[in-house]
């Protein structure tokens, strides 16, 4: 009963580390492919984040879920571009529960 409790009772769930990267685009007319990995406590629990990207657009509030045991979650951003031009692009990970953090990666789109 004493372990129960203590287990139940142990640290709470908590983000120890965050790197953001991106890679791609490749080309004309590809995705970007921009990969957050957050690393934990290996408490269960949830983060919530957004996407920002620096064409103004935001991806709303998102949750991802871990189990106990899981240290580390990888959250996605796919990003398209198409047409002729040179775009530098910036992809930024908010993270708002637990706790607060803020991440990014840069990268060029280059076409023509």
């Amino acid at each position: 009963v004493l372990f129960l409790a203590w287990d139940r009772s142990g640290p709470e769930f908590a983000v120890t580390g965050v790197t953001v990267r991106a890679s791609g685009p490749g080309g004309c007319d590809t995705t970007a492919d921009v990969v957050a990995r957050v690393r934990t406590n290996g408490q269960p629990g949830t983060i919530r984040y957004r996407w920002l990207r620096s064409d103004g657009t935001e991806s709303g509030p998102l949750v991802e879920r871990l189990v106990r045991g899981q240290r580390e979650a990888r959250l996605r951003l796919k990003w398209t571009f198409r047409g002729e031009g040179t775009v530098r692009a910036a992809a930024e990970l908010r993270i708002t529960s637990p706790g607060r953090r803020t991440e990014s990666a840069a990268f060029t789109y280059r076409c023509g």
